[in-house]
Parts: C-alpha cells; structure tokens; sequence
C-alpha cells in the first residue's frame, strides 16, 4: 500500500486548462524538472504579489495632493522640517 504524505499547507484543487495552455506546460516542466503544480504556483505567487504591489502604488497616488503640511516652502526645505523627526 502507497502512502502518500502531502504538505500540511498544501490544499489539493483541481482546474482546467486549454489543451494549448496545458501542452505549454508540460514542455515547461519537462525542460525545468518541475512539477506543472510548482510552475502554476509559482506563477500564481508571482502574478498575486505584481497585483498587489500595483495596488499599493495606485492606493499612494490617489493621495497625492489631498493633504498640506501648511508649509509653504515644504518641496524645497523637507530636509529641514523632517531632520528632526526621522
């Protein structure tokens, strides 16, 4: 009897691929020695970390020019006015 032992951070799901999608693949996994699996997951991780950091960029350029310090020459003195609190 086979025992297979997966990792406890794992969870086992299933999908579809075009059948193009899925040659790609295999011919990947077959070049690198990795599994399809480990390809997918690394190009999910990949493509969820590229989304989010573009996220955060998007979040910080909405709040450009939404506060004001009441300093008039903050742009040309921020070295000034922030040395002393960083």
């Amino acid at each position: 009897m086979a025992c297979i032992v997966y990792d406890a951070n794992m969870i086992r799901t299933q999908i579809q691929f075009e059948k193009k999608t899925y040659e790609k693949l295999k011919a990947k996994s077959k070049a690198s020695g990795a599994s399809i699996s480990e390809i997918v997951r690394r190009s999910l991780d990949t493509t969820i970390e590229k989304h989010e950091a573009e996220e955060k960029w998007a979040r910080a350029f909405q709040s450009l020019g939404k506060f004001e310090s009441g300093l008039r020459n903050l742009s040309e003195k921020h070295d000034e006015h922030l040395g002393s609190r960083w």
